[in-house]
């Protein structure tokens, strides 16, 4: 059986947790610095995790100091652009004709909706071709215990302070395609798992450790705490990170050699002999930690 908390952790923050090999000489750190190459001056790359309560929200001195530096923000998809976020929108449906009672049995669709509505006060009739995956991320305050907040929310705002420009590393469509790679009916059997009682408490307890493990800026501890959750498939992982951090570099590349850039992430596409630092470094790149 799948387990819905590895899905739910992936899919819903954009990766941001998952890790492939991650190596132990690697700094503890969210932040690393990008030159040489050609470079005239450096550019930044900085994990994030993408829901994050206020309370365990941090931003260190060394992250202000570098963002004033650069002249501007890459995101993973360009949050500043109204266009964008349509597109990202119109994704978020099923656009098949399907609806989501369609992918439960009767009887296991009353469940879900129950939940949906003793949990988080939302009808399931009103939002029947929205992807299960987009629903999901409905709970996660209640997981979370909290409203969560952004990273990304962040970067923009101190770039509107500085008046720095936004782009993105990617389209709404590619990052959902991505995505949409676990199927649909996968995202509707993860949903009715996750909701399962047993599945909820070990959810819970998994976010709470890997938030903590975050904080600590610990990619090893991070790879370990996901690595024990069971596998969803190679060929959804390699689309949601692999596929995309080496669709990024070229971006990277041609971005970090016209101006200096910070360039903030889900954390998950750093690490492992496929990640970002990785990449960068065997195209001749200088990647080191900053504290």
């Amino acid at each position: 059986m799948t387990n819905p908390i590895k899905f739910f952790f992936i899919s819903l923050i954009f990766s941001s947790l998952y890790f492939t090999k991650i190596y132990a000489q690697e700094e503890k750190t969210l932040l690393w610095e990008v030159s040489g190459n050609g470079l005239s001056q450096p550019s930044y790359l900085y994990g994030t995790v993408h829901a994050i309560c206020d309370k365990d929200f941090f931003v260190k001195e060394s992250i202000k100091t570098n963002f004033q530096k650069t002249q501007q923000l890459f995101l993973e998809i360009d949050m500043d652009d109204p266009k964008a976020m349509g597109s990202l929108m119109k994704a978020l449906y099923m656009t098949d004709g399907k609806k989501l009672k369609s992918l439960f049995s009767e009887s296991d669709y009353q469940k879900v909706a129950k939940f949906f509505k003793d949990s988080v006060q939302t009808n399931l009739e009103g939002v029947q071709t929205i992807k299960p995956l987009m629903l999901m991320s409905f709970l996660l305050p209640k997981m979370s215990g909290c409203s969560p907040k952004s990273y990304e929310a962040y970067f923009m705002s101190l770039a509107k302070e500085q008046k720095k420009e936004v782009f993105g590393l990617e389209t709404p469509e590619d990052q959902m395609a991505a995505l949409d790679k676990m199927g649909i009916q996968k995202q509707a059997d993860a949903m009715l798992e996750m909701i399962d009682e047993k599945e909820w408490k070990k959810g819970k307890e998994n976010l709470k450790r890997l938030i903590s493990d975050y904080k600590n800026q610990d990619l090893e501890a991070l790879y370990k705490d996901v690595s024990e959750i069971s596998q969803y498939g190679e060929d959804y992982e390699k689309a949601l990170l692999e596929d995309r951090n080496k669709a990024w570099i070229p971006v990277i590349k041609k971005v970090a050699a016209e101006k200096s850039t910070f360039f903030a992430f889900g954390s998950g596409h750093l690490g492992g002999t496929s990640g970002v630092i990785k990449l960068l470094r065997k195209e001749g790149f200088s990647v080191k930690g900053v504290q």
